[in-house]
């Protein structure tokens, strides 16, 4: 536990993002090797887009993803660990819309090889969910070390008071993160400061996201 974040092994602890003082709730969990596999694959071949859908909690994936992706769904729903990596899409849609009692979401499936939002920054949302599949994790800040006046500069003083050094947490691969934004309702602290990390492009990154629709 780090102040104003709850990291846990159980899934049903993201609960723990309705509590005032939480801004981020993670919950860590193996991976499945077959959708490792799937994954290295995709970001070797970079056969897989990035694409953005409407799904629920009865979206069939196997089905909904080949549209979103195109001119590339012959070749990723080839591969094999396809339909395992489905389910697991299926499964944080599942966690995400019975935590927050949503009938649909909007999903991103973004594979990069560089980094998408490179500032430290808060997101003026209710709360998104993050996975990272393949490749580096969301870094975040806790709460003692951010000087929230400084958000979004190019020379980001978030300092320690003593050290001088920049505490970085950061997500490992296959964490389900609920990062809560600004938006977020009656909540005793700011959205949580989070960052992509810094990536070469020969370090790909696969990552899923889900977002209240608006």
């Amino acid at each position: 536990m780090a102040e104003h974040a709850h990291v846990s092994e159980r899934i049903d602890d993201l609960a723990s993002i309705y509590e005032p003082a939480i801004h981020l709730a993670v919950a860590r969990r193996p991976a499945d090797p077959a959708v490792t596999r799937f994954v290295a694959e995709v970001l070797a071949r970079r056969c897989l887009p990035s694409a953005e859908l409407i799904v629920g909690p009865a979206t069939a994936m196997t089905e909904q993803l080949p549209p979103a992706v195109g001119g590339f769904a012959p070749a990723v729903a080839t591969l094999p660990g396809y339909a395992e990596f489905c389910r697991d899409l299926e499964l944080q849609v599942a966690i995400f819309t019975d935590l927050f009692e949503l009938d649909a979401v909007g999903m991103r499936i973004a594979t990069l090889q560089g980094p998408m939002c490179p500032r430290f920054h808060v997101d003026h949302i209710p709360c998104r969910l993050i996975t990272t599949y393949g490749g580096r994790g969301t870094e975040w800040l806790p709460e003692e070390y951010v000087d929230r006046c400084q958000l979004g500069r190019a020379a980001l003083p978030l300092r320690h008071p003593e050290t001088g050094d920049i505490t970085t947490q950061a997500l490992e691969p296959w964490d389900i993160g609920l990062f809560r934004g600004e938006g977020w309702l009656e909540g005793s602290v700011g959205g949580i400061v989070h960052r992509s990390p810094h990536i070469q492009p020969e370090q790909p990154r696969l990552l899923v996201t889900l977002d209240f629709i608006r």
